[in-house]
């Protein structure tokens, strides 16, 4: 029967489901026209904290000895990293006439004509083109290496500093990356076979969110 107790507590639930439902849709509503940064695409922006940031090159050299090298001022920024790291692109500019080399004797030298030639080329460049996960939580960082005016694609191995692409509570991403070059691909051959070719790339980087 209709006016029975089951029927009402029917008619009743459904009322109010249909209510709840009107009353969030109305909410989503407001929170799209108030937060338009939250959904209309534009990427978030990490950018470097120098002060905690570091890229070193090694090349194996004379034996059983390295040469290491230092750069002391770079620039760069993460960007698109909501869905997570795997979306992001990462872009380091890096001025080689930063370069400081041990020993110590060797800076000018290779900032120098023969090596680097800062004066004709005064940045190093790096842009991510995409990241791939391993199953041991971290990942391939992909992208092209400019050095010496010459343009070539490199393969960094990502390490997080906490969960891979994850800000911390501080709202920074932390991570250190490796990979190797061969130096003679970017016309910096000089001094090998003395001087080895391959270029060990070490780097430990941290990001802040950008304004």
């Amino acid at each position: 029967m209709l006016d029975s107790p089951l029927w009402f507590r029917a008619t009743r639930g459904h009322a109010i489901a249909e209510l709840v439902l009107a009353t969030l849709a109305s909410l989503a509503g407001a929170v799209s026209q108030t937060q338009p940064t939250e959904v209309d695409g534009r990427p978030d922006r990490y950018m470097l904290a120098p002060q905690r940031s570091t890229v070193t090159f090694e090349v194996d050299a004379f034996s059983h000895s390295q040469i290491k090298m230092r750069f002391h001022c770079m620039n760069a920024q993460l960007e698109g990293t909501r869905a997570g790291l795997d979306s992001g692109r990462v872009m380091v500019t890096i001025e080689a006439a930063s370069v400081e080399a041990r020993p110590r004797f060797l800076s000018p030298i290779i900032r120098g004509g023969g090596m680097l030639d800062v004066a004709r080329y005064p940045e190093i460049r790096f842009v991510s083109t995409r990241f791939v996960r391993t199953a041991e939580g971290s990942g391939w960082l992909l992208g092209n290496l400019t050095i010496h005016g010459i343009t070539r694609p490199v393969s960094l191995l990502v390490t997080p500093g906490g969960a891979i692409g994850e800000p911390r509570r501080d709202r920074t991403i932390a991570f250190s990356a490796a990979g190797e070059v061969s130096r003679r691909e970017f016309g910096l051959a000089a001094w090998f076979p003395t001087v080895g070719d391959a270029v060990h790339m070490n780097i430990q980087v941290e990001f802040v969110l950008g304004p």
